[in-house]
């Protein structure tokens, strides 16, 4: 912020600060603006023209009073929300006159100032959504800005299920040409499985990712997608995919829904030998991600796979198990799966425990709609256990 402040001092003042004449001159300015007096050689050593010293508190508050501000603190609390003003502003503008070069431009210009990127990218995308503007999303999506590895995960997911709630509404184009784009599929397609839409929109979307073959990881996710599909509507699993389940490569949350594919296709499968492997494989320093057993939680849930289930279980009560902030909202998905667990075996003491520590608000916008289909499921078998306790 130090060096912003003298970027501001010099456009104030209309020339750069190299010499002592300067230095002067600046100091001249600050005294007949705001009335504080500041020795020149202060300002000489603030911008290194002399021996360069860590500038004193005093120091950059009168020079942040200089360019407008109260203090230095005020400076750097508000210098950034100026430039969001200016940055919105912009984007408006070049939507309105559609000015592609401009909007992409302005997505270089954002990702620079990083704790606001994915805000004003979320409201880029919302308004050419919004005016069906595709062709400038396509464009904005195959930048650099915007590959997947240069984002955390926490900001992946708030992208693509941002993107993902509108596209759910608003048909994409006849083309479809963000389904050829990797940085949309992995970072919109990938992040926001919408389980409600398998037969409609988003199965649509897994058949033309499976055909353009974007890359290996997003065929083999659409591939999953596509036979999840088939056991929901009472078909037949083609094939499943369980040596890839052991990939390193791929996403922790792509190999748990490949292994569990396999309890789909063969439920009656030695689920603790297979289960114990595939923990062993993927655990780090005896810690396993609980994104490699997010896809098992629900497929245990609506195959009502109750081994599974216990088998879980023991795995989460006996490993370390990793939730940085985003996997809260798999770890809710675990305790969803324990609701059923300990109703099926009648456990009410475990029913009670966890039916505290759920919050069936605190899902992943794609599953929303699946997992209080879910929780409607389990609160109608409660209600049955109790009516049918009370009519004895």
């Amino acid at each position: 912020m130090v060096d912003l402040l003298k970027k501001e001092l010099e456009l104030k003042l209309g020339q750069n600060i190299e010499n002592r004449g300067d230095a002067e001159l600046l100091a001249h300015a600050v005294q007949e603006t705001i009335d504080y007096e500041i020795s020149y050689n202060t300002i000489r050593r603030f911008f290194g023209v002399s021996s360069k010293v860590k500038p004193t508190k005093k120091t950059l508050d009168i020079l942040s009073k200089f360019i407008g501000f109260k203090n230095y603190v005020h400076f750097t609390q508000t210098y950034s929300f100026s430039g969001r003003k200016n940055l919105s502003k912009n984007i408006y503008k070049a939507l309105y006159n559609e000015e592609k070069e401009e909007i992409v431009s302005l997505v270089k210009k954002i990702k620079q100032t990083p704790e606001d990127f994915v805000s004003f990218i979320i409201i880029l995308i919302r308004e050419l959504i919004y005016n069906k503007k595709y062709d400038i999303l396509n464009d904005i999506f195959n930048q650099k800005e915007m590959e997947f590895n240069t984002f955390s995960y926490s900001d992946i997911l708030l992208i693509g299920n941002s993107t993902g709630l509108l596209l759910r509404k608003t048909p994409m184009d006849k083309n479809y040409i963000l389904l050829k784009n990797y940085n949309f599929v992995i970072g919109v397609y990938s992040s926001f499985v919408d389980y409600s839409n398998l037969n409609g929109y988003y199965g649509k979307w897994a058949k033309i990712v499976l055909k353009n073959r974007v890359s290996e990881d997003m065929t083999i996710f659409s591939s999953a997608i596509l036979q999840l599909k088939n056991f929901l509507n009472q078909k037949k699993i083609q094939y499943t995919f369980d040596k890839q389940a052991y990939s390193k490569e791929f996403h922790p949350i792509l190999c748990s829904r490949l292994l569990s594919l396999s309890y789909l296709n063969s439920p009656g499968q030695k689920t603790e030998v297979n289960l114990t492997n595939y923990i062993k494989f993927h655990s780090k320093k005896q810690q396993i991600y609980i994104d490699y057993l997010y896809e098992l939680f629900i497929t245990a849930i609506y195959s009502k796979n109750i081994n599974l289930m216990a088998e879980l279980i023991k795995i989460v009560e006996t490993n370390r198990i990793s939730t940085f902030t985003y996997q809260k909202e798999h770890l809710n998905m675990y305790y969803l799966m324990c609701l059923f667990y300990y109703q099926s075996i009648n456990d009410r003491d475990e029913l009670k425990k966890y039916l505290k520590i759920i919050n069936i608000d605190f899902f992943r916008y794609s599953y929303e709609d699946f997992t209080r289909l879910l929780f409607q499921i389990f609160y109608y078998h409660q209600a049955k256990n109790k009516k049918g306790k009370q009519s004895h």
